[in-house]
């Protein structure tokens, strides 16, 4: 079995769609749900925005749901990279998180070779570009392109989020192989707004957004963008999760290592 852990909603919609005989999880405390895809049985949770709220639900996954053989995070990140543009795909070969004083911690016996490997060759299998790299989990939202380029340098990763290495962390505390596969929502250079409008899960708190669209109208404009990236990044994210899925119906010729062209290296 593999535990898949998402953030909001709209990240997983694609992906769920494509999936039948779905059944809640009605475990206590966890959002999400059951489903079988490519003969793989999948328990999906969804956990929220934010380092705590992933802990919280990793960790309660990992206690309730028993049997995983792997867990794979996946949502959508933000480019360092200026390699990078909405809809690409990030394969983590490491994991980074800073915390909320500042101090950095990195997972990387618990993101194994192997499982990376297979991953790997899943997405070119089904030719599914992809980039591979650090990922880095930052407490707080890198709203600028000044702060994601000093993260960037500072660290070595590709892409930030807020909850990879919670769920890492947790993975690695029982020994538990963790795959990372996110999709890029915003460029290097793309300024961050209004993450305030949204809860801890992701959906828009219209008395909020309201507010927040009074006194910056300008953001109106900017919507629209943001909403074709979130599209693209979620159908990415689906069309990986199912060749991970089908990964075993490949034909055992077409299980190679990654073309030059299907794997690409940002600066």
């Amino acid at each position: 079995m593999i535990l898949l852990f998402y953030a909001f909603a709209r990240e997983i919609a694609p992906f769920k769609r494509r999936l039948r005989n779905r059944t809640q999880l009605a475990l206590d405390g966890l959002h999400g749900f059951r489903a079988e895809i490519g003969g793989k049985e999948f328990a999906v949770v969804g956990h929220g925005i934010g380092h705590r709220r992933a802990t919280e639900a990793a960790r309660r996954a990992f206690d309730l749901i028993p049997g995983a053989q792997l867990a794979i995070g996946t949502g959508v990140v933000g480019a360092l990279s200026s390699g990078l543009k909405p809809g690409d795909l990030v394969l983590a070969d490491r994991v980074l998180t800073i915390h909320a004083d500042g101090q950095m911690t990195e997972q990387v016996a618990v993101v194994g070779d192997a499982h990376i490997r297979a991953v790997g060759r899943s997405l070119a299998s089904a030719g599914i570009a992809y980039s591979s790299g650090a990922i880095l989990t930052s407490h707080q939202v890198l709203a600028t392109g000044a702060e994601k380029r000093r993260a960037k340098e500072s660290t070595g990763a590709i892409a930030v989020d807020m909850e990879t290495g919670a769920i890492a962390a947790e993975a690695a505390a029982r020994g538990l192989p963790f795959v990372a596969i996110r999709a890029v929502l915003d460029e290097v250079d793309d300024e961050i707004f209004g993450a305030e409008m949204a809860d801890e899960d992701g959906n828009v708190r219209p008395l909020t957004a309201t507010s927040y669209l009074i006194r910056n109208p300008a953001t109106m404009l900017k919507l629209p963008r943001m909403m074709r990236n979130l599209s693209r990044a979620a159908a990415s994210i689906a069309d990986a999760l199912t060749a991970i899925a089908h990964e075993d119906k490949v034909h055992p010729a077409a299980k190679r290592a990654p073309a030059p062209a299907e794997r690409k290296r940002p600066r």
